[in-house]
């Protein structure tokens, strides 16, 4: 029987974004190196309310949410059902993108309760799941448009660090992205494509991908130097013509 890859897109920007892009190549890559079968959520096309903090899935003995009338339920089940879940979200603002939180929020059933325990100290999730899937594995592919990336997620991976354990997850992760997509003519983009499918392909053979691969993902393909001029022509043309206007419009 195939094994399940579920793929939830964070991202607002839905088809649009540079993580998914990523991601769908990542997926590409296991996919024709084993029997998988992938499905793909955006999360932001999703029915969800916020969570009310209340702590009564903690207190049902299957640990359902309260909120019954969104797509948390069903989205939960897939989420236990899959063999890889496979988050692709970009940094927004140093964290991830608001309606992964929404939905991260809503899904606490997922882990246990907390008992006023000391904090484990072998780096361990601080929660645990309430239903274990044996060998299912959790990746993070996220981009975002900094160089020093392992400052700028260190919001996220704290909070990852903590729900799911510091050995819990896979972390791929590029920089200098909304260059790539937008500024760079495709040729770099089909390069950094390819990396993330040939990642896929050892994860398919290997089960895991090395740090050797991990570091190349994240390697700036532009010099400090080149980026910071960028960044400094990018927002006003010599005319005063406000710059972002013309990439929102390559995205669309």
């Amino acid at each position: 029987m195939a094994k399940k890859i579920l793929v939830l897109n964070g991202s607002p920007k839905k088809e649009r974004s540079g993580s998914l892009k990523l991601a769908r190549a990542f997926v590409e890559g296991v996919t024709e190196h084993g029997e998988y079968e992938a499905e793909y959520v955006h999360i932001s096309e999703l029915n969800i309310k916020p969570c009310l903090g209340c702590l009564t899935c903690w207190a049902r003995e299957d640990a359902t949410c309260v909120i019954k009338d969104d797509d948390i339920p069903a989205l939960r089940k897939k989420i236990e059902d899959a063999d890889i879940v496979i988050l692709s979200a970009g940094l927004f603002f140093f964290g991830l993108p608001g309606p992964v939180k929404v939905m991260m929020d809503r899904l606490l059933g997922m882990v246990n309760p907390y008992y006023g325990r000391p904090l484990p100290a072998d780096g361990s999730s601080l929660h645990g799941a309430t239903k274990p899937h044996p060998g299912q594995r959790f990746i993070l592919i996220s981009s975002c448009a900094w160089v020093e990336k392992d400052v700028v997620y260190r919001a996220v991976f704290d909070q990852l660090d903590m729900v799911l354990g510091k050995t819990g997850y896979l972390a791929l992760t590029t920089p200098q992205m909304n260059a790539i997509v937008y500024h760079a003519g495709g040729r770099r983009l089909a390069k950094k494509q390819a990396d993330y499918k040939k990642a896929g392909q050892e994860y398919a053979a290997t089960g895991n991908v090395s740090k050797k691969t991990i570091d190349l993902l994240a390697k700036p393909m532009f010099s400090a130097e080149v980026y910071q001029m960028f960044y400094e022509k990018m927002w006003r043309k010599p005319n005063g013509e406000y710059v972002l206007n013309e990439i929102s419009k390559k995205s669309n």
